[in-house]
């Protein structure tokens, strides 16, 4: 079991109470389960009784299988910024997909599972997921429960579609090349017509192009922030016109406005 060396993207830092003890520990998958999964990550808090802390990030385009509280469910693509209440103490172990890596086992469109959460056992059957949601649950510690979930997801999963290397090759560069900050740049790359792009991504992934795009300037936006880089350079780095429109994207998704956020 090997942790992940990339730093993780997305995370919005604020406040916590002082005794607030959270882990987030993100594991490798290995080869051929890596084809569909981008990783395992496992998240345990503590806070003592009568104490919250609300939790936010930014999402990737990317579904997740989420054991928690003796349930496991999954988790689709959430738009805007998604927040959880952590409240005594608590685990979660979940394997995030590659965007589209999903779409076989799903068999249908990802876009109906946008902004929402199944149990895992309306895709799969109440039999699977109860199988491993009881293997989960009986783990002695992480390396076995990535060694269970290794084992139930190769079984599982079906084989990646045709497509899936040229969808890969569009997410990794919107993720990584910060010169992507329009559509029609994706496009170019992709050799497609836009309704095309914008109908693959959708039902593959679940959301548009246009979305991933956005989200993934923000994450960039969130780390050159706190670097304590200057708004201005920021907004026009990520291709915006002006910095008041940029002011007002961030602090729809994250909460508050980008100078708060930086100080």
């Amino acid at each position: 079991m090997r942790l992940k060396a990339a730093p993780p993207r997305g995370l919005i830092k604020q406040p916590a109470p002082s005794d607030f003890a959270f882990t987030h520990h993100r594991y490798e998958v290995d080869p051929p389960l890596s084809a569909s999964l981008e990783h395992w990550w496992s998240v345990t808090w503590s806070l003592p009784p009568g104490a919250r802390h609300a939790q936010s990030s930014l999402p990737h385009p990317s579904i997740h299988v989420v054991w928690d509280e003796g349930e496991v469910r999954v988790v689709g693509v959430h738009t805007g910024r998604f927040t959880r209440v952590l409240e005594g103490e608590g685990r979660a172990f979940s394997a995030k997909f590659r965007p589209g890596g999903f779409r076989p086992l799903l068999g249908a469109p990802v876009a109906t599972l946008t902004d929402r959460v199944v149990p895992l056992a309306d895709v799969i059957g109440r039999t699977k997921a109860r199988r491993y949601r009881d293997a989960l649950a009986s783990s002695r510690d992480d390396a076995q429960r990535v060694e269970r979930a290794t084992e139930f997801f190769t079984a599982l999963l079906p084989p990646p579609v045709e497509d899936a290397a040229l969808l890969g090759a569009l997410v990794e560069a919107a993720t990584t090349d910060r010169t992507i900050t329009t559509v029609e740049q994706l496009r170019a790359r992709a050799g497609m017509h836009l309704r095309e792009l914008q109908r693959w991504f959708r039902d593959a992934v679940g959301i548009s192009p246009k979305w991933m795009i956005q989200r993934y300037r923000l994450h960039d936006a969130l780390l050159a922030l706190e670097a304590e880089r200057s708004i201005a350079e920021v907004a026009a780095e990520l291709g915006y016109a002006d910095q008041a429109h940029f002011a007002r994207d961030f602090k729809a998704l994250v909460g508050v406005p980008p100078s708060r956020y930086r100080r």
